[in-house]
């Protein structure tokens, strides 16, 4: 994550359970975090071609469901950054079945 994102990367806590969304594709899966950290080193695409970081903020999530068939994103679903907070309402609508 990046700066925008930084002030909700810092309220995730080890335990939170997280929804996998991809753009253009929906949510493909849902985990827990396990940690999260600051990393100095490229890891996106995008990082390795400019040469720099973009998003050092980054989480250790442990993979519980990859959906078969991504899901679409709901209503509620906010994307604006990379990381939002998911009500219990919603995020048991999306990891059912």
């Amino acid at each position: 994550m990046g700066e925008r994102a930084k002030g909700l990367w810092g309220k995730v806590q080890p335990g939170d359970r997280v929804v996998l969304y991809a753009v253009k594709t929906g949510v493909i899966g849902y985990g827990v975090v396990e940690g999260k950290f600051v990393s100095e080193e490229p890891l996106w695409p995008r990082e390795q071609q400019v040469g720099k970081i973009l998003w050092p903020y980054r989480l250790k999530i442990r993979i519980e469901k990859v959906f078969k068939d991504p899901k679409p994103r709901p209503k509620g679903m906010l994307v604006a950054f990379a990381i939002n907070k998911l009500n219990e309402e919603l995020f048991k609508e999306l990891t059912k079945g």
